[in-house]
């Protein structure tokens, strides 16, 4: 590259130094030319001079005129070698040519000529010099001009993007040095967007609400699970909206300002049904006197958690209420008991009163030892193979002389066929479902169990021609402790706790279940578990 640079440039000032000085020299030749010309036809003196001095011929018509031939040197000089000449000034500052030949009748020859000023030639041949440098230099211009492009060319070319074959010897390391910092570029790049995409799937997928906002409270990034909290409404990429704009709850607006003025923030929010705890936190550059650059807010959905507290709450007031009713019986009897305040012939009655509340506590006491178990997940349970609509029949005959005591019909139905599950807890199902269709009975009602299987599921079916069950009870027959008919279940001892077992115990097998009942005709409780229970919980 320095090579073809000094060449050209060499090549170009060489070039227009040439036609610069041919210029030049044309215009010298032609504007002498032309004076020799004009001073020729004017300035020209030719003198025949005989040796004494006597003029014979004056062109100028000047014979007559005094004048000391015999003094010019070439006179002198003429007469001597037979050639002379001289120059003289001629007055007002101008010069005169003298050239003298002596002829062969030895006369002399003089012809003089008067040279020009060399001001006059300067003042007329400089224009035309000025104009020629002037398309010289313009010339040059459009070859430098010319000669740089052609240089640069190949820089100008250069692809940052691929890869470069380098023109010049001098630009192989800067090539190499670009390609090189190319590809770290790259590399950086590539980790930096890998990076962004992961911190971006990430915190779109968070379960927690995440959103960020600027220090005048924009919001500058919502994730998915922030969007279903506020609606679309709370970010867009094409402007920034407000945070106190969108969400005008007056603490949460409060905590907002407080965040960023730079002191974090919590507050229990509810929106929509859900309860979140929400964390403010300011966020600052590097150092302690950087300036605030934003903020961060989570949303935490303990909706699930504040159920659970709440049921947890309920759970153990029912549960004392519950074990207090029996207990306060059976209190009551033993001190009649004890004080002497029973006759005879009722201590026997006490005594089956007794023994009936204590069954009831036991009950009571099983079925909350047995929901613990659900809830924390310690249940343990063999999966084995057995046959459906046999175990339904020895469940059913378990449960014939309650069923009989209200002269209640219990019928099997359905498919004869094997299920890949905890014989137990099915077993466990079927007692309370089928107990409770025999509970909630009318007289002489009737009990059926359907057993159909459909394609990988089974399905169980416990209908009863019962006092069924109303509409706004029908919703939370599942929860704990709830009775629809709750003096029907103090007659008849029932906690409100099978079914809730029973929905465990479908949820644990991979299946669900369904309530259908219509008031004084009867319920139909269906369970829908698969044939091979999956091994996930049991």
């Amino acid at each position: 590259m320095k090579k073809r640079i000094y060449y050209n440039f060499l090549v170009l000032i060489l070039l227009s130094a040439l036609l610069l000085v041919a210029f030049v020299c044309v215009v010298f030749y032609v504007t002498g030319r032309d004076r020799e010309i004009r001073t020729l036809k004017t300035d020209t003196m030719v003198t025949v001079i005989e040796p004494d001095g006597t003029v014979l011929l004056d062109n100028n018509g000047k014979a007559n005129e005094a004048e000391d031939y015999l003094a010019g040197e070439e006179f002198a000089e003429a007469l001597r070698s037979g050639r002379g000449e001289a120059v003289r000034n001629s007055g007002a500052g101008g010069e005169t040519y003298y050239y003298a030949v002596r002829q062969a009748d030895g006369s002399i020859l003089r012809v003089a000529k008067t040279l020009g000023n060399l001001n006059d030639v300067f003042l007329t041949v400089i224009p035309a010099v000025i104009l020629v440098t002037a398309a010289v230099l313009i010339f040059a211009r459009y070859m430098a001009k010319a000669l740089t492009t052609r240089i640069i060319k190949p820089l100008t070319n250069i692809d940052l993007e691929g890869d470069n074959e380098p023109v010049y010897d001098e630009l192989i390391p800067y090539v190499r040095k670009i390609d090189r910092q190319k590809q770290e570029l790259a590399n950086t790049v590539a980790d930096l967007k890998r990076r962004a995409d992961t911190i971006g799937a990430i915190t779109r997928h968070m379960k927690e609400g995440l959103i960020l906002i600027s220090p005048s409270g924009g919001v500058l990034m919502a994730n998915n699970s922030a969007v279903q909290i506020f609606g679309d409404q709370i970010y867009s990429e094409a402007d920034e909206r407000n945070i106190l704009h969108i969400y005008r709850d007056i603490a949460f607006q409060q905590c907002v300002k407080i965040c960023l003025s730079g002191t974090a923030q919590e507050i229990r929010l509810e929106r929509d049904g859900k309860v979140f705890d929400v964390f403010l936190n300011p966020v600052r550059g590097e150092g302690a006197e950087a300036e605030l650059s934003g903020g961060v807010i989570l949303f935490f959905d303990i909706t699930e958690k504040q159920a659970a507290e709440n049921q947890r709450k309920e759970f153990s007031a029912n549960v004392s209420h519950e074990l207090k009713t029996p207990l306060t019986t059976i209190s009551a009897l033993a001190e009649m008991m004890g004080n002497g305040m029973a006759k005879a012939a009722d201590i026997k009655e006490f005594a089956e009163k007794i023994t009936d509340q204590c069954r009831r506590l036991i009950n009571i006491i099983e079925g909350v030892i047995r929901l613990s178990s659900f809830d924390e997940g310690k249940v343990e349970a063999e999966l084995c193979e057995f046959n459906l609509y046999e175990l339904a029949a020895s469940v059913a005959g378990v449960l014939r002389p309650k069923a009989e005591e209200r002269s209640v019909a219990v019928e099997i139905t359905g498919d004869r066929f094997n299920i890949y599950a905890s014989r137990y807890m099915i077993d466990e199902m079927l007692y309370n479902l089928i107990e409770n269709a025999i509970k909630y009975n009318k007289e002489k009602g009737g009990v059926t169990v359907r057993l159909v299987r459909e394609g990988g599921f089974c399905k169980i079916s416990v209908s009863d021609t019962g006092i069924g069950i109303p509409p706004e009870d029908q919703p939370h027959v599942f929860e704990r402790f709830y009775r629809a008919d709750k003096s029907r279940s103090k007659k008849t001892g029932g906690a409100g706790l099978g079914l809730s077992i029973v929905k465990h115990i479908a949820a644990l097998h991979g299946g669900k279940i369904e309530l259908h009942s219509v008031p004084d005709e009867g319920t139909t409780i269906t369970c829908r578990i698969p044939i091979q229970a999956p091994g996930s919980r049991l």
